[in-house]
């Protein structure tokens, strides 16, 4: 489901609800929160699944090249790529392998998510949250809140590189990530932001824990028919490589 927001809100996070012992109880309370704040309700809200080690890509080669498994929870994964590298396909895939019962979250940055797309990829969207930030800068904020809440296994910022260009938009990400930090560590969502390579960021590239170049490299066919890519992904940066780069594979 896809809702727009039509007021603007904080850029930074706050707690957006307060625990409470119930699941129910702890739906009901974010989803008024996150209609008051972003007026993008979640339409089904079930208890939070169990979450551990790190959150699979769908791609288990891709899980092995990066030493952990996945990605990393309460920490960030920046993905690096034009927008047909298979960016959106890696986040998407994360977002379908999530525990059973888990809820996700999308930032649309540019209101150019395709929905029948990501239900292709496997996505429940019925367990999705698509928000549509009214200024492209909101867009911070709005993933701040949902990745420290606690109730969203995954979270997807997409994409960094829709942001306005300008030295004041990295003062504006390295203050989300000296923010969001602590609490992502203690909700332990995997907050995914995509972003291009003709957009880096210091400060986020500083701030990841985990960093995947990606570039397509070639077509599959079959019978002569166009079935996908090939792309290369090389891990630029992952807490669970002693030191260096790895890169791997993957067909999309």
């Amino acid at each position: 489901m896809s809702a727009v927001p039509q007021t603007r809100h904080p850029r930074h996070p706050q707690p957006l609800a307060t625990a409470t012992t119930t699941p129910d109880a702890t739906a009901g309370a974010l989803a008024d929160a996150l209609n008051r704040r972003f007026h993008a309700p979640v339409v089904r809200l079930g208890p939070r699944a169990a979450l551990s080690g790190a959150s699979p890509t769908g791609f288990p080669a891709l899980d092995a090249a990066t030493g952990l498994g996945g990605l990393p929870l309460g920490r960030i994964t920046e993905i690096v790529g034009h927008p047909t590298s298979g960016r959106e396909t890696i986040a998407a895939r994360t977002v379908a392998a999530a525990p059973a019962g888990a809820l996700c979250a999308w930032v649309d940055v540019a209101a150019a998510v395709d929905v029948a797309y990501l239900a292709g990829r496997g996505v429940a969207l019925d367990r999705l949250a698509i928000l549509h930030p009214p200024r492209p800068l909101d867009a911070l904020g709005m993933a701040g809140h949902l990745a420290a809440s606690g109730h969203f296994a995954v979270v997807v910022l997409d994409a960094l590189a829709d942001l306005p260009p300008g030295g004041g938009v990295d003062l504006d990400i390295a203050r989300f990530i000296r923010v969001v930090t602590p609490g992502l560590a203690r909700s332990r969502t995997a907050l995914v932001v995509l972003t291009a390579p003709e957009r880096h960021c210091r400060p986020l590239a500083h701030g990841a824990a985990l960093r995947i170049a990606l570039a397509k490299v070639g077509l599959l066919r079959a019978g002569g028919v166009l079935r996908g890519w090939r792309t290369r992904a090389t891990i630029l940066k992952s807490p669970g490589l002693q030191g260096g780069e790895s890169g791997i594979e993957v067909w999309l």
